[in-house]
C-alpha cells in the first residue's frame, strides 16, 4: 500500500495498530514513571476495550499490526541480523546468537514485549507505549517521518517503525534527528494538503519544527501553524490532546487553550514568503487560511467538565472519513456536545456486529468503552497510525 495522507479526515484506506499486550503487564510500581505512565494498566480490560476499536476499523479499512509487520521483515535473514545487531548495540548486549535462533514471530514478540535474563531483569526493555502507534512515525503526504521521541524508553519504537516502513512498505522516509531535538506524532496534524499544524510542548521542540520546515520545502505544504502547549499537566503532552479535526468544517477542541486568548502563542509561518505572524488563537489562524471551522468543545460549555474530560482524552478523536469519528464513551459531556451538533451516537458493538453501519449516518461518533485505556494517557487518534487516506475535495 502506498503512503498517502493529505488530511486528518480523508476516508481511511489503511492504518497501523498494535494491540496492547504482555508488555503493559511488565510495568510495576517501581518503573511506571520511567515507562511514562501514572498508573498500572490491567491488560485484560485494556485488550477488551481495544478489541472494539480494532473491530470497528477492521470493518471499514485495511488494518496492519506492528507485530505481524515486524515478523514479516524478520523472515529475511539479512534484515534480521541487522536488527538484532542494532538492538544489541543499543543496550550493550552480547546475546546475538540467542536472538538469531528465534523464529521471526518469536523475535518480533521479544522486540516488543522485552527480553529478560533471570529474575525478570529486562535487558531489552518492554515497549510499554507501543499501542500509541501515532507517535513513533507520521505519514506526511507521500512520505513517512520517523520521529526522535522525547524519552529513551520509546527510542526503539521509532527504530522498529523505520525498518517496517523501509522493508515492508518500501516507503520514502525522512528523520528529524539532532542532539536535543525531539518530535512526536501526536503533535503533527495535516489540516489540508497545504497546511500543517504542529504542537510545541514537552515532546516536540522548536528546533525540531525548524528542521521539519526545511524538510517540507518543495512539497505541497505552504503554511505551518505552530501552537505552543503547556508543559503541565501530562494531559497536554501533544496537540491532538487539545485539538482534532472531525470534518471539513468542524473540529473538537479544548476551549481554554484553542478557542480563546491565552499565554500560549499561536504562530503562522508562510513557507513561500518566510513571513512569521502571531495569531490570537489556533482557530483564528485556521480562519485566516480559509478554514471555516466550527469548534465543538471538549466537555461541553462547563469549564469543570472541560478540564475533567480533556484529562481523559476527550478532545482526541480519530476520523474514519469526513464527519465520521471514533472516540471514548466515558466523556459523556463531549459526546453530548457532538450529538447536539448533529452527530449520531453509535456504539462500537453495533458496527462490529453489523447491526449498524457508518454508511447509515451523515455524521456519527462511534463510541468505545473506556475505563482502562484512557489511563494510558491517550485516545483514539493516539492509538492509530494512518498510512493511506483518500484525498478530500475542499
Amino acid at each position: 500500500m502506498d503512503i498517502s495522507v493529505n488530511s486528518e479526515i480523508g476516508k481511511l484506506n489503511g492504518v497501523i495498530l498494535h494491540r496492547p499486550g504482555i508488555e503493559i503487564e511488565r510495568m510495576i510500581p517501581e518503573n511506571i514513571y520511567k515507562a511514562l505512565y501514572s498508573d498500572i494498566l490491567n491488560m485484560d480490560i485494556a485488550q477488551r476495550e481495544y478489541a472494539l476499536l480494532e473491530g470497528v476499523l477492521q470493518t471499514i479499512t485495511q488494518v496492519f499490526y506492528v507485530t505481524d509487520l515486524l515478523a514479516k521483515i524478520l523472515q529475511d535473514d539479512k534484515i534480521k541480523k541487522q536488527i538484532v545487531d542494532d538492538v544489541c548495540k543499543m543496550y550493550s548486549l552480547n546475546i546475538q546468537s540467542q536472538l538469531m535462533d528465534m523464529s521471526a514471530m518469536s523475535l518480533s514478540h521479544v522486540l516488543i514485549e522485552g527480553y529478560s535474563i533471570g529474575n525478570h531483569q529486562y535487558v531489552i526493555p518492554p515497549l510499554y507505549n507501543l499501542f500509541f502507534t501515532r507517535d513513533a512515525s507520521v505519514s506526511v503526504l507521500n512520505r513517512v517521518m520517523i520521529n526522535d521521541m522525547k524519552f529513551e524508553t520509546r527510542v526503539r519504537e521509532s527504530y522498529l517503525m523505520q525498518k517496517i516502513f523501509q522493508h515492508y512498505f518500501h516507503a520514502s522516509t525522512f528523520r528529524i534527528s539532532a542532539s536535543g531535538v525531539t518530535i512526536e506524532g501526536g503533535d503533527v496534524l495535516i489540516a489540508r494538503e497545504d497546511v500543517l499544524l504542529v504542537g510545541n510542548g514537552c515532546r516536540t521542540s522548536k528546533k525540531a519544527i525548524e528542521m521539519l520546515i526545511e524538510q517540507l520545502k518543495g512539497t505541497s505544504i505552504k503554511h505551518i501553524v505552530v501552537q505552543q502547549l503547556p508543559k503541565k499537566p501530562d494531559s497536554f503532552i501533544h496537540l491532538d490532546m487539545v485539538f482534532t479535526f472531525l470534518d471539513k468544517n468542524i473540529c473538537m477542541c479544548y476551549q481554554p487553550l484553542i478557542a480563546q486568548p491565552s499565554q500560549y502563542t499561536t504562530t503562522h509561518i508562510d513557507m513561500e514568503s518566510g513571513k512569521v505572524e502571531e495569531k490570537t488563537t489556533l482557530l483564528e489562524a485556521l480562519q485566516a487560511l480559509c478554514f471555516d471551522v466550527q469548534p465543538i468543545f471538549c466537555g461541553g460549555d462547563d469549564i469543570w467538565n472541560q478540564q475533567r474530560e480533556q484529562w481523559h482524552s476527550g478532545a482526541n478523536f480519530f476520523a474514519i472519513e469526513p464527519g465520521k469519528i471514533i472516540g471514548y464513551q466515558r466523556n459523556i459531556h463531549t459526546i453530548h456536545a457532538l450529538h447536539q451538533y448533529g452527530f449520531d451516537i453509535v456504539e462500537a458493538t453495533d458496527i462490529i456486529s453489523g447491526k449498524d453501519s457508518i454508511d447509515n449516518h451523515q455524521r456519527c461518533v462511534v463510541t468505545i468503552p473506556s475505563n482502562e485505556l484512557p489511563r494510558g494517557g491517550g485516545g483514539a487518534r493516539c492509538m492509530t497510525m494512518p498510512i493511506n487516506r483518500e484525498n478530500v475535495i475542499w
